[in-house]
């Protein structure tokens, strides 16, 4: 007797498995025919869509729900990367690929059911006028395309060189997603695009007038603004020292325990001439004594002091030279100065002691073991 129990408790069990394998059998063929995509919908509300209502939810489960809606509908022909959208139609549980414009992207099978697959357009989405604007889908019966285009993204400028230039100088445009660049702007000024852009940097002239502004690059996925401005509000030095500063024929006063060439040609960053400064002690500076009329930070709407250092013969890795305003040494800022190569910097007069005139910049090493040089540029405010 009690192995008769035991069989038929065993037997039950296999019954019970049987049925539930059939019954997911079942659920996982889903339809045999072609796939059919009948629209695409958002899925978060937290996307970045804009100009669509949202109509897509997910059930606690996070299972689509297509009758978990709103009266507002969120159907969309396009996406933008990095957002998440629901593609419905027919006889999609078999799905084996999903694909955007020929390029394949991963799908979550747990989010697949026989009429929703839930898919993120990743980076890297191919896009732009020569692309088929297609959405691919590919089941073990077949294979559907559906138009649907991918948006560009909007453009990034990451930085600018040279960070300032003359009227028809050449300024190269360096940053991201530079496609179909349509206008360059410095502010609300056009610019000349010069040869052919890449969709990582363009080349432009300066319009005349600009003095400082920043740079605006639209494409068909949008503006982008340079995080720094170019040009100066007040400049010091180009290829020449303005008139007032450092006694060269024109008032003030320059240097200590270095000698000074205003002309150097050796390392310019932009023109045809720097400042080089060769040190003669560890302590050596490039001191630059104004001698014009006040120059009233206020009055000017000075924010910043912008320049570009070199460091030449005698610097090594770590060198530093230390920033100082009208001689307020307690308020020095120190700056590296790269071997062989041009940092900008762009330093907030606040940082420098936050003077209400200016009267004398300098640069001082820092422990350089003399002699050792170094090239100042493109030097001013912002």
């Amino acid at each position: 007797m009690k192995n008769s129990k035991i069989y038929y408790g065993i037997l039950a069990v296999l019954m019970i498995i049987g049925i539930a394998s059939c019954k997911k059998d079942s659920q996982e063929q889903g339809g045999k025919g072609a796939p059919v995509i009948t629209r695409v919908r958002t899925v978060s509300k937290a996307d970045t869509i804009t100009g669509v209502e949202h109509r897509i939810t997910l059930d606690s489960s996070s299972v689509y729900d297509d009758h978990t809606v709103v009266a507002s509908d969120s159907t969309v022909t396009n996406g933008k990367l990095n957002n998440q959208y629901a593609i419905l139609g027919e006889n999609l549980l078999t799905t084996n690929a999903v694909l955007f414009n020929g390029a394949s992207v991963y799908f979550n099978p747990a989010l697949i059911t026989d009429k929703v697959i839930i898919i993120t357009i990743p980076d890297g989405t191919p896009f732009g006028p020569s692309q088929s604007n297609k959405l691919t889908v590919v089941t073990k019966y077949g294979k559907v395309d559906f138009d649907f285009s991918i948006q560009q993204p909007p453009p990034s400028v990451t930085d600018f060189n040279p960070l300032a230039a003359g009227s028809g100088d050449i300024v190269t445009i360096n940053g991201k997603i530079f496609n179909g660049v349509t206008g360059v702007k410095f502010d609300d000024v056009p610019a000349e695009i010069v040869g052919t852009p890449t969709n990582t940097q363009i080349r432009v002239k300066v319009p005349a007038g600009v003095v400082q502004s920043y740079i605006y690059v639209t494409t068909p996925g949008g503006t982008a603004k340079s995080a720094s401005s170019f040009g100066f509000k007040y400049i010091i030095y180009d290829d020449v020292l303005s008139a007032g500063w450092g006694g060269q024929g024109s008032g003030g006063y320059d240097g200590y325990g270095s000698t000074r060439k205003y002309n150097s040609t050796e390392h310019p960053k932009r023109g045809t001439n720097a400042i080089a400064v060769t040190v003669n002690n560890g302590y050596g500076a490039l001191q630059l004594g104004y001698g014009g009329s006040t120059l009233s930070v206020t009055s000017a709407g000075l924010k910043s002091l912008k320049f570009s250092i070199y460091g030449g013969a005698g610097f090594k890795a770590g060198d530093r030279v230390k920033v100082v305003i009208n001689g307020n040494y307690g308020k020095a800022y120190p700056v590296e100065v790269a071997v062989g190569a041009y940092t900008d910097y762009t330093i907030k007069l606040s940082d420098l002691g936050d003077p209400a005139t200016i009267s004398e910049i300098t640069f001082q090493t820092l422990g350089v073991a003399a002699p050792g040089t170094f090239y100042v540029d493109d030097l001013g405010f912002i």
